[in-house]
């Protein structure tokens, strides 16, 4: 059977979709086709409506599926209403539409009322998509899938018609270890790859240990718990590629791709299980895979041996979620336990074995206050971070963080609908005095770090450069602030290009407008060497050893 999958992701980050590779790989090991329209303005052109149709129309495939994000949600609604209007204006058939994805997931009965979906997609959907499939293609009912909110009879019934759906409890969690590769075919990877710099995006596990209100896991989590009747520890729900199949996926993109300069380990957590981490790192350099690579990590969980593997493997990015310098907004707001005293040493200890650091934080966070938002600043000061992205809190209906953001009255229901990233704005609103000051700090958060440097570090000459800057800006009201905004990435380049030509370590606006990077670094990239060179000149004596030990 053939399947068309549609990926809205307009106005965001451009890229890869792990989900419907996946899936995609699974149908195709099973005899399927697929193919994929992707909407993104990054990739043109994008298709359009007519377009879409057209498609439909000359390939003809038996099923439609969407996934999306909470932010493309309304697009993907828009496209699947405008497929509608178009098969009932030319009296022909429309294939099944089905939408999984994050946003189905959170809020499935939600979408199902939306009346457009023949079936919503809960979970982890491969098993459960190759059974629908199977049973279109056999003739049977296809109302009882595990994993999917459907109609009875498999008949969506007339939009003044109400029907109560079926609300299908999910299966078990696909088991990742034995999946194909991820089809790559499916998106334009190359072109992608491309735009990226070289960045190519690859998992190596599946799932999170952990429940931040901010994520859709312990949502997840809570599902598969009360549909199976299993107690957590028995779901699954981490699970690991053997390093082995790893490392001939690494193989298989090289072969297949060129100038792929960086991978980027797309795991929640990396380095959550240690000997899995640390076997991965080691398969790597047994292979002679040298190209540098990028992980998520946790500041509880970087086993010191995970971090020598990491640094002799050519890790050359290190990141870690922190979100906030306050200890109260962690433990109370975000549910992620752990101390300022845990961040600094976790920082310190990677960049001892020359791994560069990058933090993820997020501003106008429900409750946070303006001396909590200042503990970040100066947790970053303190720490000297390798660099940090900012972005705005978005509250996931489903999630902890979404229940929170309601109650506490945060929420501007003008503007819910109107954000596409988690760096053009918020949704939460706290005021005008409030509000102003969370978007100076969350759009030149570098320049706040840097003033603060010489609160912690006596080698801080920046300080003196960025303070009288960050004074100013604090004193510029709603107008003037933005009538000033416009220039800020300018502002950057002409004080960074200074404090460079002085010798003054500090954080300068790079590769996007929220990532502060300290200036070591990018002036090592910029020179064409290497941040990590300690670590690569043991790079040949740790493949002999490796090679001898095994």
């Amino acid at each position: 059977m053939r399947v068309l999958f549609v990926y809205p992701n307009l106005y965001t980050q451009m890229g890869f979709n792990h989900g419907l590779a996946a899936l995609s790989a699974v149908l195709k090991d099973a005899g399927h086709e697929t193919r994929l329209l992707n909407l993104n303005e990054n990739l043109p052109p994008v298709p359009s409506d007519d377009d879409a149709w057209e498609l439909v129309q000359s390939w003809k495939p038996d099923l439609i599926g969407f996934s999306c994000l909470t932010q493309q949600y309304g697009s993907a609604l828009e496209l699947a209403r405008a497929l509608r209007a178009r098969a009932d204006e030319e009296g022909v058939a429309l294939s099944p539409l089905v939408v999984g994805g994050i946003h189905p997931t959170m809020v499935p009965d939600e979408v199902m009322r939306d009346g457009v979906w023949d079936h919503v997609g809960v979970g982890e959907c491969e098993d459960a998509l190759l059974e629908l499939l199977r049973r279109m293609e056999a003739g049977e009912s296809t109302d009882e899938v595990q994993n999917f909110l459907s109609w009875p009879g498999g008949e969506r019934p007339e939009a003044s018609v109400e029907v109560a759906w079926k609300h299908n409890p999910v299966g078990s969690f696909p088991d990742f270890k034995s999946q194909p590769l991820p089809d790559y075919a499916l998106f334009d990877t190359q072109r992608i790859t491309d735009l990226k710099d070289g960045w190519f995006s690859v998992m190596t596990s599946r799932g999170c240990p952990y429940r931040c209100t901010y994520c859709l896991n312990h949502r997840i989590v809570d599902t598969y718990k009360a549909d199976l009747n299993r107690k957590v520890a028995d779901l699954g729900f981490f699970r690991f590629r053997d390093p082995e199949f790893v490392v001939e996926e690494l193989k298989h993109v090289l072969a297949t791709h060129e100038r792929v300069e960086t991978f980027l380990f797309d795991d929640d957590l990396f380095t959550q299980n240690a000997e899995h981490a640390i076997a991965v790192c080691d398969a790597m350099v047994r292979e002679g895979i040298r190209v540098p690579f990028v992980v998520n990590s946790h500041v509880k969980r970087l086993d010191p041996r995970v971090a020598a593997a990491l640094g002799r493997a050519g890790c050359s990015i290190l990141k870690l979620g922190i979100e906030s310098g306050s200890p109260r907004v962690r433990k109370q707001v975000l549910k992620r336990h752990m101390t300022q005293v845990d961040i600094l040493d976790t920082v310190a200890s990677a960049e001892e074995h020359k791994l560069h650091t990058s933090g993820f934080l997020m501003v106008r966070l429900p409750t946070e206050t303006d001396e909590e938002r200042w503990e970040t600043v100066d947790l970053l000061a303190e720490t000297r971070i390798g660099r940090f992205r900012a972005s705005f809190f978005f509250p996931f209906p489903g999630t902890e963080g979404w229940d929170m953001t309601v109650e506490g009255g945060y929420v501007d229901p003008e503007e819910i609908d109107s954000k596409r990233t988690f760096t053009d704005g918020s949704v939460l609103d706290f005021g005008p005095e409030e509000n102003l000051f969370i978007d100076k700090l969350g759009r030149t958060l570098p320049w706040f770090v840097n003033a603060r440097l010489g609160k912690f570090h006596e080698d801080a000459p920046a300080s003196a450069r960025y303070g009288p800057l960050v004074e100013r800006i604090m004193e510029m009201g709603e107008e003037e602030w933005r009538a000033f905004a416009p220039t800020i990435l300018e502002v950057d380049r002409k004080l960074s290009q200074a404090a460079c030509e002085a010798g003054e370590l500090h954080y300068a606006l790079k590769y996007g407008a929220t990532m502060g990077v300290r200036s070591d670094w990018f002036l090592s990239e910029e020179a064409g060497t290497e941040w990590y060179t300690a670590a690569a000149g043991a790079h040949d004596e740790d493949v002999e050893l490796l090679g001898a030990a095994t």
